[in-house]
């Protein structure tokens, strides 16, 4: 007898362990120089990689700053005067169907 709406077991097994284990020839960042896998040695190695990954960002200008901020605004406006809008004709209903 056939089992409806049962999935069956995927055929492929996925690897227990997709991520190489931290050694001491490794290092805790990733970036295989030798460095010492103590817990302060990897928090430096972490904010190395923090800082090289912040030189890659692509900041925007003053101006773009400056137009993105009066969009969020006005798009704040105009949904919460709508859902103010909506707030007052749902009491104005409410109130007429229970007095």
């Amino acid at each position: 007898m056939a089992l409806t709406g049962r999935r069956q077991p995927a055929t492929t097994q996925t690897p227990e362990r997709t991520r190489p284990r931290v050694t001491a020839t490794t290092g805790g960042s990733g970036n295989g120089t030798g460095t010492s896998t103590g817990r302060f040695g990897r928090l430096r190695g972490n904010i190395r990689d923090i800082m090289a990954e912040l030189r890659k960002v692509t900041w925007p200008t003053r101006e773009e700053t400056r137009n993105l901020t009066i969009v969020v605004i006005g798009i704040t406006s105009v949904v919460g005067s709508a859902l103010a809008a909506l707030d007052a004709l749902l009491q104005f209903l409410y109130r007429t169907v229970n007095p």
